[in-house]
């Protein structure tokens, strides 16, 4: 207790003290006792005064050392200030209409399917995530920073190359859902020591949830887009997105949530403020012809897992199902631009940038459901791609090639059985996504294409135009070897895989895996000759554990042991293939 406490305390005690005494007449006090309790009133009194004027020594203090000290609730050690910004913005006629100075530069960039005088109109977007955080080591002193993440980032610049591979003549992510984060200019680093992956904002408002940045994409069972969000996990998509989540409506087929959504999927070429420092300022999207875009719309019955868990304990079953439909496009691709990112901007802005006239589109569609009850579940998803790249080219001088056809296809099915409800589960999954008889699985399209007898190559060539290899998300887990090491995605191929699940004890469970994989097309694998003839559909057989263990207080350990027995399909030139075993270990703090 301070000592202005301890005063208050003496001050309210000492009246009370006198009030128990015995009632007696005034001549009736004591001398030496009125003496004692007038000396300690004044003592009390006088000790009021030098911890008030303490306290306010102090708080002058604070406030001289600190800046201003306004009464709150209790001092917390951690707060964070600052700002999170997405900003569009128009520019139009920005060039003035005069023409080029005697550098032959417009006074403003123009926009490159706007080479002549006349009327320019440039749009953009982009973000910062702007932190000032506080440590507030005591009452008086405290840590503060300024941190910028994504600082006027523009919407769309390095999410992914969506059509373009600047290593490949293959637009090869056109129709992939992994989108990355553009790694460091080292090139001996792999990815950079700082990569803020993503940055959004959520605002609830009486009409809905708006949502708007650089987000994670999440749907179903993960086939098509998939967060990435568990510990083990390498991958994920990050999307720079603005949706708006509506309020669930009441329809013949259940009460729907409906999220319409723009996602950024390529910005394409970008300028540099022509009088700002090459780091500085704000880079603009140089033309709107080279954007690729993404219009979504998500329509779905979802129960949460709280009302999940209310049901299951009612005996009720729990049906959730959903629809994702999106539609990308690009119209041009600048590939100087790919290749070289702001190193060319100098050309560009001379008028001299060769566009290739993608003209490519996309429609994709994912359908999911999910049934629950105690001792069942049951969950599938099926998605399906349709569309077009007109002019695949990334070189615009080379001789035109004719369009290809999108056509691709792939999906899961799950089943899991509880046996004893809070011990063993038992269960089943099939997958399955498209391909074709081109050589390779066509994981790798940047090696090009590849002769018969090849693990991985493109899946088109002169002749060949059309795509059919659907290729899951990366992040979704099949097995340990086979598909997560080795090919790295499922496609062209199909497998089957029947799981045991033993929760030993609370904390401690085992997750045991019989994986059986098949080549759809024979010609993909490595077993087939070099005239395409011969070869096995048979991929492998693998048998997959891991032990887990989960505290309650945020402490995770896991063990990994995978075997995968090949069989002829992943021979090569006639030479047969031996075991192969994955043994992984991992400790984690998760708060």
């Amino acid at each position: 207790m301070s000592r202005l406490a301890a005063a208050l305390a003496a001050l309210a005690l000492v009246p009370a003290a006198v009030r128990a005494q015995p009632e007696k007449k005034p001549d009736d006090v004591d001398a030496k006792t009125r003496a004692a309790i007038e000396r300690a009133v004044e003592k009390a009194k006088e000790d009021l005064r030098n911890e008030v004027r303490a306290e306010l020594q102090g708080a002058q203090s604070a406030a001289e050392f600190l800046g201003a000290v306004a009464p709150g609730p209790k001092l917390e050690f951690f707060e964070v200030d600052g700002y999170y910004r997405v900003r569009g913005q128009l520019f139009d006629h920005l060039n003035l209409g005069v023409g080029r100075d005697r550098s032959l530069r417009p006074l403003f960039p123009i926009p490159f399917d706007q080479a002549g005088e006349g009327r320019g109109t440039l749009a953009t977007a982009n973000m910062r995530l702007r932190l000032e955080p506080t440590m507030n080591v005591s009452e008086h002193v405290r840590v503060r920073a300024q941190v910028d993440v994504l600082d006027n980032h523009v919407l769309g610049s390095s999410t992914s190359n969506l059509y373009d591979d600047p290593n490949s003549p293959y637009p090869a992510t056109f129709y992939g859902s992994s989108r990355v984060v553009a790694p460091g200019a080292d090139p001996r680093l792999a990815t950079p020591y700082v990569s803020p992956k993503r940055v959004w904002a959520e605002i609830q408002t009486p009409v809905g949830l708006l949502s708007f940045g650089r987000m994670p994409s999440e749907w179903g069972l993960g086939v098509l887009a998939h967060a990435g969000g568990g510990i083990d996990d390498d991958f994920g998509d990050t999307v720079d997105r603005i949706q708006f989540a509506l309020p669930p409506v009441s329809t013949p087929i259940g009460r729907l949530v409906f999220v319409p959504m723009l996602d950024f999927d390529n910005e394409g070429a970008l300028n540099r403020q022509p009088w700002a420092a090459a780091g500085a300022g704000q880079p603009f999207d140089a033309e709107s012809g080279d954007d690729g875009r993404t219009y979504g719309l998500k329509v779905a019955r979802l129960d949460t897992p709280d009302e999940v868990r209310r049901k299951i304990e009612r005996a009720e079953t729990s049906l959730n199902y959903g629809a994702y439909y999106d539609y990308r496009t690009q119209r041009y691709t600048y590939p100087d631009w790919n290749a070289a990112g702001f190193d060319a901007d100098l050309a560009a802005s001379t008028g001299t940038a060769a566009a290739v006239h993608r003209a490519a589109y996309v429609h994709v569609l994912d359908v999911w459901f999910r049934w629950l009850s105690a001792r069942w579940r049951i969950e599938g998803e099926l998605a399906g791609t349709y569309g077009s790249v007109g002019d695949p080219r990334s070189d615009p001088t080379q001789p035109a090639v004719p369009k290809l056809l999108l056509r691709q296809w792939g999906g899961a099915l799950v089943v899991d059985y509880k046996v004893s409800p809070n011990r063993v589960t038992l269960g089943a999954e099939v997958g399955a996504a498209s391909g074709d008889d081109a050589p390779g699985f066509g994981n790798v399209p940047a090696f090009g294409p590849q002769p018969f007898g090849s693990l991985e190559g493109a899946q088109w060539s002169a002749t060949d135009r059309t795509l059919r290899n659907f290729r899951f998300n990366p992040a979704y887990r099949v097995d340990l070897v086979l598909f997560r090491q080795i090919l790295g995605q499922v496609t062209d191929a199909m497998y089957l895989k029947p799981k045991l699940r033993w929760d030993i004890f609370p904390g401690l469970g085992l997750d045991v895996a019989l994986v059986y994989s098949r080549a759809l097309e024979k010609g993909s694998t490595p077993s087939v000759r070099e005239d395409g003839t011969g070869g096995s559909n048979h991929l492998g057989l693998e048998l997959d554990s891991t032990l887990t263990y989960t505290s309650g207080d945020g402490f995770q350990a896991w063990v990994q042991w995978g075997a995968l027995q090949p069989l002829g399909g992943l021979e090569v030139q006639g030479r047969s293939p031996s075991r192969a075993h994955v043994l992984a270990t991992g400790l984690a703090a998760k708060f």
